[in-house]
């Protein structure tokens, strides 16, 4: 549990830190809009995101669904550079936040479940903290 705090604040930081490139101007060119398809398996229970664990709650399997769709939607930001996005997207970041609050608390009478989400959120924040690190300018070495 402690990790999964430690991980949020850091992603919060990094949403923090991706607000000092509002001021850049989009490049100019052709503005086509970039999609992402999604597989999904459905079974009679639940349907989940393909490479996203399943969870016995239909509550949490919803969030962590769309939680996965998020994030892939800010890192097709990142990759297009689209920053009014990437703002917008970094702003809807808090909303997320809390929201995995009442998951956690959900799963804690089971430990294994609870492990499971722990474990997911560290991939999407890693993967977040990644395209948003592409998005930095690289530093001069001293």
């Amino acid at each position: 549990m402690k990790k999964l705090f430690a991980i949020l604040a850091i992603a919060g930081v990094m949403v923090a830190c991706n607000n000092k490139k509002k001021d850049e101007k989009k490049p100019e060119g052709d503005s086509t809009a970039t999609t992402t398809t999604t597989t999904t398996t459905t079974d009679p229970t639940t349907t989940t995101v393909a490479g996203v664990p399943t969870f016995a709650d239909a509550e949490v399997q919803s969030y962590v669904n769309d939680y996965t769709a998020f994030v892939n939607s800010y890192i097709d930001a990142c990759k297009t550079k689209d920053m009014s996005k990437v703002q917008d997207l970094s702003l809807k970041a808090t909303d997320w936040t809390s929201r995995s609050m009442d998951v956690v608390k959900k799963l804690a009478a089971n430990q294994e479940e609870a492990t499971k989400f722990s474990d997911f959120m560290s991939k999407m924040s890693q993967q977040w903290a990644e395209a948003a690190k592409a998005l930095m300018p690289s530093m001069p070495n001293q």
